[in-house]
């Protein structure tokens, strides 16, 4: 009997794959962000002392302290279960099992500064992280001025900055030395043929990337510093707007300080973290802007945002009378849109319907694939029209070979078959999520579709929540419904086919 036992154990041992090798990255990312907190906590404690503010509330620190220590230890405990593992680099499989657990475990870890210094429970501490770490915006938080200390502030905004560039791709910056794994985690948090399109050495450019995202962010800091922001909210609001997430440090979010020329600092760069990371990178080693406009995905972008803000202009002038405030409230209102970042500057729910759909577009499309934004991605729809528009030709020109090319590049049949997977399992997630929230809420179909179009596409703003009496937030949802939703979330930012490969048993299997 225990001969057949250790046999059937042994069996058991060799058909299923050992992932052992995954503790090392997931117990380093865990401790990472137990570093990140304890900064944030230190800082917001020196800042208190030096500068007191009689506005925000003091306090959480000790509470950060405590996160921050559980996540350390934790971190240091999954990094040394993985210790034994020494191999040279990381397997594909290993690498995208590190990249979910890496995600999930961000957002269980990241979110105890919440359930400690801010009173949230497990839910809604792991929803407010997830959408700060994917850069969604959505909140559970509607007393953010009253309930937040400048500890929490700033490591919320700090989530945000983190998961902007991404934290995988921080990681792969600063640890270089998993090799080949490297560029399977670089593709496991960034799918498609972007991360090929970079430099062989994925370290060096990954580390180049945050260089130049980290300068993009302190030049907006600066910008909004000079022209009155409070420095604190100024930090926090570069940290939020170059990562395109959207949390403010106020309630009425980017509103709240009526001031426009915020509003229009805040635009440019929005929309400057909505261009592909990949043309700034090529720009700095050719020295030359011309990379930009030979790009077919930046002209369709830019033409999308010029149209779309012309549009907002003249629609929303029965709202806004006045030809330049219409027009700032419409280049605000797409850049929040198209960026995914989902600040707020007035009530969009009180705009002409003309608006509100031409909102739901943009929120479907998103910004330029290599960026910050969420979305479907430029690229993705550029490539699906010229697909459909060669489709169409072969329907009365069958015998001629149609190619699809962008620009000057012939895409291969494996990039349109994922670009038309991508869509369809984006479009079935809808679906379900609508069926699941509708199930488990009781709210209208439109209310559903709103907060999972805002989850699956990370942008922010949920709309039609009042057609269910909720305000434009997820504080009224339940437990299992935010969880639903972070979980969409983490689809949306890994795109979806990382986390799904987890769900096939062959990808278990030896």
């Amino acid at each position: 009997m225990l001969g057949r036992t250790a046999r059937r154990s042994r069996r058991v041992a060799r058909e299923w794959r050992v992932f052992r090798g995954i503790g090392r990255p997931v117990g380093a990312v865990v401790m990472g962000v137990g570093a990140a907190i304890a900064a944030c906590a230190a800082m917001a404690m020196l800042w208190d002392w030096l500068d007191p503010s009689p506005t925000i509330p003091r306090g959480g620190e000790f509470a950060c302290f405590a996160a921050a220590a559980v996540a350390l230890v934790a971190g240091a405990g999954i990094f040394y279960w993985g210790r034994e593992h020494r191999k040279a680099s990381l397997t594909r499989r290993e690498a995208l099992l590190a990249v979910a657990l890496i995600w999930i475990g961000a957002g269980i870890f990241g979110g105890l500064p919440f359930v400690l210094g801010a009173g949230l429970s497990p839910a809604d501490a792991f929803f407010e992280a997830v959408s700060g770490f994917t850069t969604t915006g959505a909140t559970v938080i509607t007393d953010i001025e009253t309930r937040l200390s400048r500890s929490m502030l700033l490591w919320r905004s700090m989530t945000q900055w983190l998961g902007g560039m991404g934290i995988v791709v921080l990681f792969v910056a600063v640890f270089p030395s998993l090799g080949a794994g490297a560029k399977h985690m670089y593709r496991g948090e960034a799918p498609g043929a972007q991360a090929d399109g970079f430099r062989p050495r994925i370290a060096e450019t990954s580390l180049t990337l945050w260089k130049l995202y980290a300068l993009l962010t302190l030049v907006e800091i600066v910008l909004l510093g000079t022209f009155g922001m409070d420095p604190f909210e100024a930090i926090c609001h570069g940290l939020t707007t170059m990562s395109t997430g959207g949390f403010s440090t106020r309630d009425a979010s980017v509103g709240g300080f009526g001031v426009p020329a915020f509003e229009y600092i805040i635009s440019v760069f929005m929309l400057v973290g909505t261009v592909n990371y990949g043309l700034f990178y090529t720009m700095l080693r050719g020295r030359s802007l011309r990379v930009f406009m030979r790009d077919v995905e930046f002209r369709t972008y830019l033409f999308i945002v010029v149209l779309s803000v012309a549009l907002f202009t003249l629609i929303n002038l029965r709202v806004h009378p006045e030809i330049a405030e219409s027009f700032r409230y419409a280049l605000f209102m797409v850049a929040t849109t198209i960026s995914s970042t989902g600040y707020g500057t007035d009530d969009y729910t009180a705009y002409p319907q003309a608006s509100l759909a031409l909102l739901i577009l943009l929120m479907f499309v998103g910004g330029c694939s290599g960026s910050t934004a969420g979305g479907i991605k430029v690229e993705r729809i550029v490539i699906m029209a010229k697909q459909t528009l060669a489709q169409i030709h072969r329907s009365f020109e069958p015998t001629k070979v149609h190619i699809v090319r962008v620009g000057r590049t012939v895409l291969p049949k494996s990039i349109l078959a994922d670009v038309t997977s991508f869509f369809v399992i984006y479009m079935l997630c809808v679906g379900v999520g609508i069926l699941a929230i509708v199930a488990i809420e009781g709210v209208p179909v439109g209310t559903a579709f709103g907060a999972t179009l805002t989850c699956l596409s990370n942008m922010g703003p949920a709309p039609f929540h009042e057609a269910a009496g909720f305000a434009d937030n997820f504080a009224a949802y339940s437990g299992v419904s935010k969880v639903l939703f972070s979980m969409a979330m983490l689809l949306g930012r890994l795109e979806f086919f990382t986390l799904f490969a987890l769900l096939l048993p062959d990808f278990w299997r030896r």
